[in-house]
Formats: C-alpha cells, sequence, structure tokens
C-alpha cells in the first residue's frame, strides 16, 4: 500500500511547482489529482495508489484517531482550520466559451451532504462525506482518450440527487473502430456506496470541429455547441430517466412585442424543470438603431412553453436576459431597451433590474435594480455558475446581487466610482456571504457578467482579495488578502474553500 501525504502550503506535492500559500482565488469548479488523501480517513486508494474502495464505518473509527490534521489555510475569521478534513486537489482548466457551464472537477451534492471530486483525465469520480470527509463512493466510467471532464448535480423530481459526469473525448479506436470524438454522461445516484455504477449511460457523437459545451442547472442539463449564450441545435439530457431530446432555434410568436405581437427565432440556452429555456431578439417591425423612430425592439426569452418573459417584464422594461436558474427559480435581468449594436450589459448608462421569478409562472418574488461602473455583458446564462440559495432557501446569490426571499428586497455589490464590484461565491443561512473582489481587464471572463470562476490565465499574477457582505444591512467588509474565500457555505455553518492544490472543509467556530 502507498500513501501519498497532503501539501501544506510551502510543501508542494513532488514534481510539482506551487506558489506560497496557494491560490487565493474561491472557485466553485476545480481539478481534483488522481490521488486523493482525506484527513478524515487513513486510506482511500489502493495499492500502488491505482485501486480504490470505500472506507467502512469500523476502519474510518480505528483510522480517525491516527488521521493527520487537515492543511490550515488561511481563511476568514469565523472558521476553525484545526479541525475538518482536507485532500490534495490540482487547477482545473477553464472553458473559454462564455455562457458554457465549463468542466468543473468538483461539485456539492448539499442535500446528500457529498463532494464530489473527479480526476483531471476523466478516469474517476470520488464522492466523500462533506462532513467527515470519509469516502462513500467511487465511480470508474469506460475508458475515453483527450478528455475534458466534468461533475455536475441535479435534482430529480423525486427530490433525489443525481450526479452527471460529463466527458468530452475520443473513442479509443481498438480493433476495426476508428477513434472518433464524442460526448458521453454518466447519471450516478448520489446515495450509491462503495463501488457504484451508473443508473444511466448516454453517449453522444459529435462533429470534430464544434467545440461542445455543457449548459447545466440543478433541474436541467443541455449539451450543446455555445455561442454567446445560446445555441441552434443542442440535446437535453433527463437525469432521472437517461432519455435525450433536441432542442433547436424555433419560430415563436411573441405578444407585447414592442408595439404588437412579433415572430422571432428563439434558441436554447439552457434547461430547468420547467422546460428549455430559449432566448430571442426581435429584428424587423421596431426601431433597430436606438433612433426614437419607432417601438423598441424587444430581447426576452420563453420558459419552455408556459411562459414569455414579455408577458411578466417590468413595466417598460423591453430587454430581459435570463442569466440564471436554481430551483424553483430564474433570474433576469432587464433594461428600459437596447439597440442591435451593442450587446446588453449591466453599466453605468442606465440601471439593470434583476429579478428572481418563479420558474412555474414567472411572478415576479424579489428584485433590485443596479447601476455598474464596469461595463459587464449580460448573456443568457452568464450568471448560472454564481447562482445558487442558502441551504435554508431564504437567500439568494447570484453574479454581484443578493436577495432576501421573504422580504423581496435585494442589494447590488456593484462597482461605483469608489468602490469595486464584489463576485459572490457563497451564502449562509444567517444571510453571511462571501465573493471575490471584481478586477476590470480586457479578457472576456472578467467582463462577462457572473462568471465564475473568474480565470487567470497568468501564473505570476496577483491573487484577487476577497470580501465579506451581510445581506442582513447590506454592508460588505474586504478580507484580508490573504484569506481564501468559501466556495460553499453548509447548514452547519462549515464551508468549503478551494485552492490550487488543496479542497478544506472547515468547521465554523
Amino acid at each position: 500500500m502507498s500513501h501519498r501525504p497532503i501539501p501544506t502550503p510551502g510543501s508542494p506535492p513532488p514534481n510539482t511547482a506551487v506558489r506560497p500559500g496557494g491560490d487565493r482565488r474561491a472557485r466553485r469548479r476545480r481539478t481534483a489529482a488522481p490521488a486523493v488523501l482525506i484527513a478524515a480517513v487513513a486510506l482511500l486508494t489502493g495499492c500502488g495508489g491505482s485501486g480504490h474502495a470505500a472506507t467502512s464505518p469500523s476502519s474510518s473509527a480505528r483510522s480517525h484517531a491516527n488521521a493527520p490534521l487537515p492543511v490550515r489555510l488561511p481563511v476568514p475569521d469565523g472558521f476553525t482550520t484545526t479541525s475538518g478534513w482536507s485532500t490534495a486537489a490540482g487547477p482545473e482548466t477553464p472553458d473559454p466559451q462564455p455562457g458554457s457551464s465549463g468542466f468543473p472537477l468538483v461539485a456539492v451534492a448539499p442535500h446528500s451532504g457529498l463532494v464530489l471530486v473527479a480526476a483531471a483525465d476523466g478516469s474517476r469520480l470520488q464522492a466523500f462525506s462533506l462532513t467527515s470527509g470519509t469516502l462513500v463512493w467511487t465511480f470508474r466510467p469506460q475508458a475515453l482518450t483527450n478528455v475534458q471532464p466534468g461533475v455536475f448535480v441535479q435534482t430529480a423530481p423525486d427530490g433525489n440527487e443525481e450526479i452527471l459526469f460529463a466527458r468530452q473525448g475520443q473513442t479509443s479506436g481498438s480493433g476495426l473502430s476508428q477513434s472518433a470524438p464524442t460526448v458521453t454522461v454518466d447519471v450516478i445516484p448520489a446515495n450509491s456506496h462503495g463501488t457504484a455504477t451508473a443508473a444511466h449511460h448516454i453517449a453522444l457523437p459529435v462533429p470534430a470541429d464544434s467545440p461542445v459545451s455543457f449548459a447545466t442547472t440543478d433541474t436541467g442539463f443541455l449539451v450543446g455547441t455555445t455561442n454567446n449564450g445560446t445555441d441552434s441545435q443542442a440535446t437535453v439530457i433527463d437525469a432521472a430517466t437517461g432519455t435525450t431530446r433536441a432542442a433547436t432555434t424555433q419560430n415563436l410568436t411573441v405578444p407585447d412585442c414592442g408595439a404588437s405581437s412579433c415572430t422571432v427565432a428563439a434558441s436554447p440556452a439552457f434547461a430547468t424543470s420547467a422546460g428549455v429555456v430559449s432566448a430571442f431578439q426581435q429584428t424587423s417591425g421596431c426601431d433597430q438603431w436606438g433612433t426614437g423612430s419607432g417601438a423598441p425592439c424587444t430581447t426576452g426569452f420563453q420558459v419552455g412553453t408556459a411562459w414569455t418573459s414579455t408577458a411578466v417584464a417590468p413595466s417598460g422594461k423591453h430587454t430581459g436576459i435570463p442569466v440564471a436558474a436554481t430551483g424553483h427559480y430564474l433570474v433576469a435581468a432587464w433594461h428600459t431597451s437596447d439597440t442591435q449594436t451593442d450587446p446588453p450589459s449591466l453599466s453605468s448608462a442606465q440601471p439593470t433590474e434583476f429579478t428572481v421569478q418563479d420558474l412555474a409562472t414567472g411572478k415576479i418574488l424579489a428584485h433590485v435594480s443596479c447601476t455598474s461602473a464596469d461595463q459587464l455583458t449580460l448573456q443568457p446564462g452568464s450568471a448560472q455558475s454564481s447562482t445558487l440559495t442558502s441551504p435554508n432557501g431564504r437567500y439568494l446569490i447570484s453574479g454581484q446581487v443578493a436577495f432576501d426571499l421573504t422580504t423581496g428586497t435585494g442589494h447590488c455589490y456593484t462597482s461605483t466610482a469608489t468602490t469595486k464590484g464584489i463576485d459572490l461565491t457563497a451564502v449562509g443561512n444567517d444571510g453571511t456571504a462571501y465573493g471575490i473582489i471584481h478586477t476590470t481587464d480586457s479578457t472576456q471572463a472578467n467582463t462577462l457578467y457572473g462568471r465564475l470562476p473568474i480565470v487567470q490565465d497568468a501564473a505570476d499574477q496577483p491573487q484577487r482579495p476577497g470580501a465579506r457582505v451581510d445581506l442582513a444591512t447590506g454592508t460588505a467588509t474586504a478580507l484580508d488578502p490573504a484569506a481564501q474565500v468559501p466556495s460553499y457555505l453548509a447548514a452547519d455553518g462549515s464551508a468549503l474553500f478551494r485552492t490550487s492544490n488543496v479542497l478544506a472543509v472547515y468547521p465554523h467556530s
């Protein structure tokens, strides 16, 4: 049997160059190193480091007393780093396609209490207990080459969580078979144990010259080629049944489109439990250039076949962009109008009204109006990776805005002439939230509203500091520049932290 120690800050893994203190960015989606050591578990890998086995309760109890302490990362006040657990981890490859959910290698299944960690080469997916770090199950998929994997969590209609292990790669081309590009999605029940098996395995052939994206919410999964947040032809996968269906651009007759109804081409952006959310832009019968010569052009969306944005838009808002969905909610951004030449943006030119709407009916449940000193592009699905609710369901964060769903109010954490914006990453039951202080530069990742992780391509760039916000008062406070920012806050107050080489869970102090 072989054991690999967890690297401590200042002591990188063998043959690995690590900056002192690790990567201070909070990232919701990360790569995990193939060999993982959990502080609460003495043995996670098989002989030679290539096998896998779930730790039984009895062996876990025997080994707990001898388990090493977790790596002590610098964290904000309020967390205890002398207990909890940690694992070795590695950096993920950023996805350059805006509107895509990317290829996250770490995810949390909140209802099941699991942290999912995928191997960078897509050869393995492991599920660890969020509270103890105990290995619960391991899944090994069919072999592919040149793999980009991603792990996603979805809630089925019956309330159970399903884990989707999606991979883009090449078939082996063994025997007489030619190697071919493919996308595979394995659906694994979150309540698996030991050696997990997939309830469903879906293989989708893809064109060799078309990069594929995953656009996901916690109730829907869409595979396609994202372009500015939408796709002309995509495939929707039903995690509960393993079935697939096509989602394509369709012509819709939209009521209240400018001065009358209009026919528009609506393209799928992402999937939800209420159906596919499709976005459209009116191109005729309206004032395309903002000259005031006619009714303004309408930009909007439709949710399944249930409702269309024009029927529920705030008064005078002709531009609506569905930026995210989570649970029973859809988050949208609204403007009075936008010209056809400029993409909708969050800026100081005109206020952007952000709304939380009932996914089934479109009813507005909470709203807030914001401006920003930065020019941040708003696209369908652009804030999906930064949108989530607190464990008790009261608070919702999305990009640089936060809502109290009990009172229907919101707060803006956007930039002003004197303050920087905050890209929110995690929110707790008490209304405490954390985020990364936004830095404006020319990279698309930093000009697209709500996208996490905020990508930094150069390893020698200074790391972005974080902030803590109090949603009860709306106040924000900068953290110590060295402090890591939580990427998830659990119901018990514990937090998940992620650096370039460590994944750690610390309890609330």
